[in-house]
C-alpha cells in the first residue's frame, strides 16, 4: 500500500443505513465501562472547578463518582488524568485500531476512522469539555499534562503510520498526517463547544469542508 491510495471521503465512515457517521452502542460491558470512566471524568471535573486541582483528592473524585479508589486506579494513574480524561486504556485502544485498519487504506482514511472512533467514545458534553477548558486555563500544571500524554500519543501513531507508508520519507509523511488529524480533530471539538452541537457531527462537518476544498488540511 502506498500513501497515494484515494482518500477518504465522510462517507467513508457513515453507514449505509442511517447515511450518519457509524455510532452504533459498544457491547454491555464495554458501555458499562464507559458509563463509569465518563462518571469519573465528570465528577473529577465538577471538583476541579469547585476547589482546584491541589485540594482535590482521589478519594473524594471516586466518593462523587459512587466508586471505590481501587475502581478509580484500574481506570486512571492519577487524578489529574481523571480531571483532564486522559485514559492510558483510551491511547492504547487508538494505537491497536491504526494497526488493525485495512492496508489498502491510505494513510489519511485510517487516521480518519481512528479519530472517529474515538471520538466516539469520549462523553458528548460540550458543557462538560468547556468547564473542563476553563479549569485548565487556571491550572497550568494540567494543561503541561495534557501537552506531554499529547505528544506521547502522536508519537506513537506516527511510528505505526510510517510502517503504512511506502516511501523513503515515511516518517516525515506519517508526521504531517498525524498533526494534520489532530488539527482536524481540534477544530471539531472547537466547533462542538462553539456551537453546542454533537462531536460527531462536528467530525462529520471539518472532514466535508476539508474533503470539498473549501479548507486546505
Amino acid at each position: 500500500m502506498t500513501e497515494t491510495s484515494a482518500p477518504a471521503t465522510v462517507a467513508d465512515h457513515r453507514t449505509p443505513s442511517t447515511g450518519g457517521t457509524d455510532r452504533s452502542a459498544p457491547g454491555l460491558r464495554e458501555a458499562k465501562k464507559l458509563r463509569t470512566r465518563e462518571a469519573m471524568h465528570r465528577a473529577a471535573v465538577e471538583l476541579l472547578g469547585e476547589h482546584g486541582a491541589a485540594h482535590v483528592t482521589v478519594e473524594m473524585i471516586a466518593e462523587r463518582a459512587g466508586v471505590s479508589t481501587r475502581t478509580f486506579f484500574n481506570y486512571w494513574p492519577s487524578k489529574e488524568s481523571a480531571m483532564l480524561g486522559l485514559s492510558p486504556d483510551r491511547d492504547h485502544r487508538a494505537i491497536e485500531l491504526l494497526r488493525e485498519r485495512p492496508a489498502a487504506e491510505s494513510p489519511r482514511e485510517a487516521l480518519r476512522a481512528v479519530m472517529v472512533e474515538i471520538a466516539r467514545s469520549l462523553p458528548d458534553e460540550p458543557a462538560l469539555r468547556k468547564a473542563k477548558r476553563a479549569a485548565m486555563d487556571r491550572e497550568p500544571v494540567l494543561q503541561q499534562l495534557s501537552g506531554r500524554v499529547m505528544a506521547s500519543l502522536q508519537t506513537e501513531l506516527i511510528d505505526v503510520l510510517a510502517e503504512r507508508i511506502d516511501a523513503p520519507d515515511a516518517h516525515d509523511r506519517a508526521l504531517v498526517h498525524v498533526q494534520l488529524a489532530f488539527a482536524a480533530s481540534r477544530s471539531a471539538f472547537s466547533l462542538s463547544m462553539a456551537h453546542g452541537s454533537p462531536l460527531l457531527d462536528e467530525f462529520d462537518r471539518v472532514y466535508g469542508y476539508i474533503d470539498e476544498g473549501t479548507v486546505c488540511p
